[in-house]
């Protein structure tokens, strides 16, 4: 994987974008948390001690696997929404000497290389419904089912997470901040399309 731009910072050690970044990491521990985001101190030369250090202070997060690294502490989790927490706590005991990386995608290795695909249910009103559906098929969704009344609509879809990535905000912009979608794991199926080795590292 290319190395990426230092993050800057006032003194120190420089951050690494590519040490908060393992795109495609693939892991087949703990299969159920297909999402992991990594955090690391902008001025700790030795990010392991970080990382146990903000291990103690998440002891009592739910719904998340955490990781110490020499590369800093990794979150992992089933959605975007269940790492906001943690991740909030982290910023709010370091304020702005912790460095948050991008959400990547956990790979799984079996016989094959697999991709895990999320359940996404949304509910918009009336008027967004169509936009919503022709967003979520574009992601390549296959819908499962969808109901559609005079006020609002549902629609249940099975989607790739890594064109989920980024979602809820989007739908947000899509529907003007009314609608609401819930997402959960389905399974893991392989890679149509293998992603780019520097993907994969």
């Amino acid at each position: 994987m290319a190395a990426g731009p230092d993050i800057p910072t006032p003194a120190g050690p420089h951050v690494s974008t590519a040490t908060l970044s393992r795109r495609g990491h693939i892991d087949s521990m703990a299969p159920e948390y297909p999402l992991e985001r990594i955090c690391a101190h902008r001025y700790e030369p030795f990010q392991l001690k970080f990382a146990r250090h903000a291990q103690q202070i998440l002891e009592h997060a739910k719904d998340v696997q955490l990781e110490a690294t020499h590369a800093g502490l990794v979150l992992c989790a089933e959605t975007e929404a269940a790492l906001e927490d943690p991740i909030g706590m982290l910023r709010e005991f370091y304020g702005s000497q912790v460095a948050i990386g991008p959400a990547t995608i956990r790979y799984h290795r079996g016989v094959t290389l697999e991709q895990p695909y999320m359940g996404v249910r949304v509910r918009c009103g009336a008027a967004d419904f169509a936009a919503v559906k022709a967003d979520l098929l574009a992601r390549g969704a296959i819908i499962v089912d969808s109901e559609l009344t005079r006020s609002f609509g549902v629609v249940r879809v099975i989607a790739p997470l890594a064109r989920l990535l980024g979602y809820s905000d989007h739908l947000a912009r899509l529907t003007a901040g009314t609608g609401r979608e819930v997402m959960w794991l389905s399974h893991y199926a392989p890679v149509e399309e293998p992603p780019p080795s520097d993907d994969v590292a």
